[in-house]
């Protein structure tokens, strides 16, 4: 069984690595997300520069969200503007930590 290693967390998000299988899970409101280190890295540089208010769109009940494709054209991640801002936090949040545990480590 995988030990896990909690990066970053707060009521809504959780990012945790396991370090045997190389893994990167993100835990966010009934959706589990898995990156393979390298797969996680580039999540962080495709998306880090957009801006929420180049991409927002209109819910049905007139809510601004972005809405992120996944590479399963049926599925994708919707944000509203403080959950952008708090998703995207919680992974700077994790990348930090993950580079300071690959300091400590090796």
């Amino acid at each position: 069984m995988c030990k896990t290693t909690v990066l970053a967390q707060n009521a809504n998000i959780t990012i945790a690595q396991c370090n045997n299988c190389k893994v990167l899970n993100i835990w966010r409101s009934g959706v589990l997300m898995n990156f393979s280190f390298e797969q996680f890295d580039a999540f962080y540089l495709a998306t880090k520069k957009l801006n929420f208010d180049d991409y927002v769109e209109n819910r049905p009940d007139g809510k601004q969200v972005v809405i992120l494709s996944t590479p399963f054209p049926d599925i994708s991640l919707v944000f509203t503007r403080n959950e952008w801002f708090e998703f995207f936090t919680k992974i700077d949040e994790a990348l930090y930590m993950k580079r300071i545990y690959e300091l400590m480590c090796c």
